[in-house]
């Protein structure tokens, strides 16, 4: 057998692979005997019949395409092999020609798994300083807390101050005429953040519900509306109703009330919600670390990206987008006029967003083999069953009983795919932080550093954790500076698929 291997770019190639004549005639000869075995001939005993009268009742062609098929399937792994190639995907057969002396030759186009050159892990350089949580971020949390709770006071006999919302009528006179279009009825406005009418915002300080006043503007003489273009307008307000926002008390009582008896006090809250800050700003420190060493990653390896898979991982983003759009009635040419872009625009944009994906998944993927960094089932049953306990609701020991059903429930809707490429991740991210050149002060030592995400991981929700039941208090946003999400691995190990003839 002879192979010529022609390599193309996006890791394709095309195996030309020829066969000697003896291999197909002796292929053909050990089907012709598993035939004549099965051949009735009347008058003679299974296997008794003369050759000439089996051969006479087996179709040759049958014959040479049942050993054809079983030769390309034979070689075709061999020469991979031989090759040290890894198919990504189905090969395809194309251009196979049967000599007259019984010769095969054939040509094979396939992705392959590509050669991948990685850096040094110590040209990987990371200089951070970790998000310190202090006591005007807790405060801040606690205030936007209280915000969330705050309700609206109607005020009748208090003056109006920046942050108030009034409801207006307003009438428009223009050079001293009535302006109709310019009539306003039950105008809802926050009072200094008004655009459309500025000069309300000053206005409106001072006045109570009931009073109004006079507003003059004055229009330049290339204002957008030519009925008001350089001229003077005057308009009379009537305040309707003022409202400002009224911020509950913070003591225990409110804590107690909106925490439903799980938060007793203001200092067991602002414990908590230290706690959790400190768990969101370590885990958004790690992201951002992550991404650094992610991007200077792609930056220093060679790779030549797989098109099978780009457009594999270019179809699955579409297909999500659509349908989300779908769930919100939005088509993709709204979706693209609302973004300020194009259908294309959007279509290029992913396409170059799938091919990063695959990058990334492929370099990690390389480290996993090399170091041998790999899911074990235990570790997969220990994060299904802290994934499950982490919701509230059930008891450790209960889940740990619950472990088998969990998982089979978990992999008929793909979670547990997702928890384990979440968890193959984690490890090999964590690695490249071993090995790479990272400092990060303020971080705790490696060692106490994992024992504190494995406790993490495994203590109860605290508040601003999503969690069954009314007691959850939620934080409004995470401490820390958002980073790019972590890209998910969408390579999985290539498998030597048979070609398709």
């Amino acid at each position: 057998m002879q192979v010529e291997v022609e390599r193309r770019s996006g890791s394709q190639v095309t195996l030309t692979i020829s066969v000697e004549p003896e291999k197909v005639q002796e292929r053909m000869e050990q089907l012709l005997q598993q035939y004549a075995r099965r051949v009735t001939v009347p008058g003679f005993r299974p296997g008794k019949a003369p050759r000439a009268l089996v051969e006479s009742r087996i179709d040759r062609s049958a014959l040479l395409h049942d050993a054809i098929e079983d030769i390309i399937d034979a070689t075709y792994k061999e020469a991979m092999t031989e090759e040290h190639l890894k198919p990504l995907e189905q090969g395809k057969v194309k251009d196979m020609n049967v000599g007259e002396d019984m010769s095969l030759t054939y040509q094979v186009e396939v992705s392959i798994f590509p050669e991948v050159k990685l850096p040094e892990l110590s040209e990987l350089v990371v200089r951070y300083t970790a998000t310190d949580v202090t006591d005007e971020i807790v405060d801040a949390q606690i205030e936007r807390l209280r915000e969330s709770h705050a309700d609206f006071a109607e005020l009748a006999d208090t003056a109006i101050e920046q942050g108030d919302f009034v409801t207006i009528d307003s009438t428009m006179l223009v050079d001293g005429e009535p302006y109709p279009e310019g009539d306003t009825a039950g105008y809802p406005l926050e009072v200094g953040s008004d655009t459309l009418f500025p000069e309300l915002n000053e206005a409106l300080l001072g006045l109570k519900t009931g009073d109004s006043t006079t507003v003059t503007t004055a229009y330049p003489a290339d204002y957008s509306d030519a009925a008001l273009a350089g001229k003077t307008a005057t308009s009379t307000v009537v305040v309707q109703s003022v409202r400002r926002l009224a911020l509950p008390e913070l003591d225990d009582a409110w804590i107690s009330h909106i925490s439903n008896g799980s938060v007793q006090t203001v200092d067991e809250l602002r414990t908590q919600m230290r706690t959790q800050l400190d768990r969101d700003a370590k885990r958004m420190d790690r992201e951002h670390v992550h991404s650094e060493l992610l991007n200077q990653l792609v930056a220093k390896s060679e790779i030549d990206v797989p098109a099978t898979l780009v457009e594999e991982e270019y179809e699955h983003l579409m297909e999500e987008l659509e349908d989300q759009l779908a769930q919100k009635r939005t088509s993709m040419e709204e979706y693209a006029r609302n973004t300020n872009h194009t259908v294309a625009d959007i279509e290029n944009q992913t396409q170059i967003q799938a091919r990063d994906m695959v990058r990334r998944s492929l370099l990690l993927q390389e480290i996993a083999r090399r170091e041998d960094i790999h899911v074990t089932d235990e570790e997969l049953d220990a994060m299904v069953m802290i994934n499950s306990f982490s919701k509230g609701g059930q008891s450790f020991e209960k889940v740990k009983r619950d472990l088998p059903k969990l998982r089979k429930e978990m992999e008929k809707t793909g979670q547990l795919g997702h928890l384990a490429t979440q968890l193959f991740q984690d490890k090999v991210l964590a690695f490249l932080v071993e090995h790479a050149d990272v400092v990060v002060e303020g971080w705790p030592e490696r060692t106490e550093e994992a024992g504190e995400e494995a406790l993490e991981a495994g203590e109860e929700p605290l508040v601003g954790v999503e969690q069954t039941g009314e007691a959850a208090i939620e934080l409004s946003e995470p401490v820390g500076e958002e980073t790019a999400e972590t890209p998910e691995p969408t390579a999985g190990e290539a498998q030597e698929n048979e070609p398709s003839a």
